[in-house]
């Protein structure tokens, strides 16, 4: 699934066709194609991953019992439910199982 203010299928990691999920961003604050969320795989295989798509304002990843993380563009973060997605503008995404 890719999130963004306007998002475009050719930027993506997995290999399938990803769902495409506009949000409203009335300050700019989100990226046209800002996030990425998909199932993990290998290690991560039972659970998903957030992944930054190099967004202009970065992404704030705030997880059950850690630190609040800003994501490093291309770089998959395993998601565990309780987590909460901050792609700024207010739009925030809560993560309700994996």
């Amino acid at each position: 699934m890719l999130i963004g203010r306007a998002p475009e299928a050719r930027r993506f990691t997995s290999t399938e066709q990803p769902m495409l999920v506009a949000v409203p961003s009335r300050l700019h604050e989100i990226s046209s194609t800002h996030i990425e969320v998909r199932p993990g795989t290998g290690a991560d295989h039972g659970s998903a991953v957030v992944t930054d798509m190099g967004s202009t304002n970065g992404t704030v990843l705030v997880q059950p019992g850690l630190q609040p993380e800003d994501l490093k563009p291309g770089i998959a973060v395993q998601l565990i439910p309780g987590a909460t997605i901050n792609l700024g503008d207010g739009i925030t995404i809560q993560v309700t199982r994996p």
